[in-house]
């Protein structure tokens, strides 16, 4: 593949990255109650009914997620990021697509794949998995895997 169009594609993919993930995040640190369905309907994912709940919320859903979109955007202006930022959101978005459908299969709450845009506590996890996480997991790989040597 052309190196041209391979960075265009990379930098594409970590500009999509830091757009979903560094304002989600900002939002998880400063309004955990995204989490617990009083600000978005359906989103009853946990009970923030203690301070420990509240925090680890901004910690995992807030702090981490601006890491991980920060990074993203780093590697789009510092090109000597690119290979290492490619491999830590292959391994990463891996982790958490291949987790989660593995949790859905053994806890079987709902089908694994699941193309809506109603979320329910029940598809909750299908959703996020089938609207992002999966499909980024697979062209972080295909970016990846053809990465010019």
């Amino acid at each position: 593949m052309n190196t041209k169009i391979y960075q265009r594609l990379l930098i594409t993919f970590f500009g999509f990255t830091a757009l979903v993930w560094v304002p989600w995040g900002l939002y998880c640190l400063f309004v955990p109650e995204a989490w617990s369905g009083q600000v978005i309907p359906g989103m009853e994912v946990f009970k923030l009914d203690t301070a420990t709940a509240r925090t680890e919320v901004r910690a995992m859903y807030g702090g981490l997620q601006i890491a991980i979109g920060l990074i993203s955007l780093i590697a789009i202006f510092k090109k000597e990021h690119r290979t290492t930022t490619l491999l830590f959101l292959t391994l990463a978005l891996s982790g958490l697509a291949l987790s989660r459908m593995y949790g859905l299969i053994i806890d079987g709450n709902s089908p694994v794949f699941n193309f809506t845009l109603t979320v329910t506590p029940e598809t909750y996890n299908s959703v996020g998995l089938s609207m992002y996480e999966f499909p980024s997991m697979l062209f972080a790989w295909i970016l990846f895997i053809i990465k010019p040597r």
